[in-house]
């Protein structure tokens, strides 16, 4: 049996949130997609307590910020110069779906060398 395993899942599952913002692309989705392939059965899914506990305990450490507590960053800046609230932003599936159609209007728009080598006349 998988208990301890499935616990330990559970646990790590209450406390990673989910970001609504990154919809498809969000660590606690996936997080939530391994949780429900490794455990189809719920907790009398047969598995491997080895490597469950392995990745429970890879994924404790990291909901618990151990290597952030145990080595703090000096700085609090990002190479970007941008704040955290502003790159939250700029990452958001909704801005990236937003530029996505604005580049493909402005490909649209604007045609490209083989369309317009395409559209060369030849005189005759």
């Amino acid at each position: 049996m998988s208990g301890a395993s499935y616990r330990g899942f559970v646990k790590v599952l209450e406390k990673w949130p989910l970001d609504q913002n990154k919809a498809g692309k969000d660590l606690g989705e996936a997080l939530r997609q391994l949780f429900s392939h490794n455990f189809p059965l719920g907790s009398s899914t047969v598995v491997s307590e080895k490597v469950m506990d392995k990745q429970v305990t890879a994924l404790q450490s990291l909901v618990s910020s151990t290597s952030l507590s145990s080595f703090p960053c000096q700085v609090t800046t990002t190479f970007t110069l941008l704040d955290q609230e502003t790159l939250a932003g700029i990452t958001s599936t909704e801005l990236m779906g937003q530029m996505t159609g604005q580049a493909e209007a402005d490909k649209a728009a604007k045609p490209g060398l083989l369309q317009r080598i395409k559209n060369i006349k030849i005189i005759r």
